[in-house]
């Protein structure tokens, strides 16, 4: 075969760009500085659904579709996290790709199949605390992946590293939160592939609002709304997800959830939605 003829393959890379609140306490994507209480586990798991998680053909219209390296994406996922001081949290998020299907695109052959995805480890710092006094909670967490995940499904990158500072207000119904963090990632040019300008996936500072119900009882139904907007630093494409969530406490330390919505713009990383449904356990009473 000719070097002409030789298929093109893919720079390895984590596509996926959704990252939990390990803790739940607030939105399950944005934190509000808050953390557990030391000795308290949050255990949650869920089935997560995106479309159109890799296009390099993505609009502004969400409405189009197109053919696409992924196409469809299913993952199983395991979140935990434990208070270990009244200002130390630790966590973990673990992911297994359960399904992955596309198309051939530009000579690529797609990343089908199913197997482990990137895992991630964090450590969050929570020095300020309404219910010590402070006027809002104010947390600092930095988030690693580790070097797990197959690379041929998009599943890790060399490094992966997520320092986030998060803050919040808790009132008696409701609480608003919001977090700035910097995504570090090895930077990747699509554009000799794609013949667009922009398709570069890399550094990125991602901003994160929600507002959240707290509900009136231990077994209430829990709405919550979020923004992430993603800026890209090296060259890419700014994005926004806007996601809708409920939560719905069957007994106060167990609940059910459900959390979807649009992605909008052109990051060609970005779904154009996403649904994820689950459940998660806490040792005390949960948020």
């Amino acid at each position: 075969m000719s070097a002409a003829q030789q298929p093109r393959t893919l720079p390895v890379f984590a596509l996926e760009r959704l990252h939990f609140d390990t803790s739940g306490m607030g939105s399950l994507v944005v934190g509000t500085g808050r953390s557990l209480e030391p000795g308290v586990a949050r255990v949650s798991v869920q089935s997560h659904y995106e479309r159109l998680p890799l296009n390099f053909a993505r609009t502004w219209d969400p409405g189009i579709t197109s053919v696409s390296l992924v196409e469809n994406k299913l993952t199983g996922q395991l979140t935990a996290a434990v208070g270990v001081r009244p200002w130390l949290q630790v966590g973990t998020h673990l992911a297994y790709i359960l399904g992955q299907q596309g198309q051939s695109v530009l000579g690529m052959s797609p990343p089908n199949g199913g197997g482990l995805e990137a895992a991630w480890a964090s450590a969050r710092v929570a020095p300020w605390r309404t219910r010590d006094g402070s006027p809002l909670n104010v947390a600092a967490e930095l988030t690693a992946a580790l070097p797990v995940g197959q690379a041929r499904l998009l599943g890790r990158e060399a490094y992966l590293f997520l320092p986030r500072l998060q803050a919040g207000i808790a009132a008696e119904g409701y609480q608003v939160g919001g977090e700035v963090s910097l995504l570090l990632r090895p930077r990747q040019d699509f554009t000799a592939l794609t013949s667009r300008p922009h398709d570069v996936l890399g550094n990125e500072v991602r901003l994160g609002a929600t507002v959240t119900s707290r509900g009136e009882n231990d077994t209430a139904t829990r709405p919550e709304v979020s923004m992430l907007l993603n800026l890209p630093l090296q060259g890419g494409r700014p994005s926004a997800e806007f996601l809708v969530g409920v939560r719905k406490h069957l007994v106060p330390s167990v609940d059910l959830f459900f959390l979807g919505g649009p992605g909008v713009g052109t990051a060609i990383d970005l779904p154009t939605l996403r649904l994820l449904v689950g459940a998660s356990f806490v040792t005390a009473e949960a948020d």
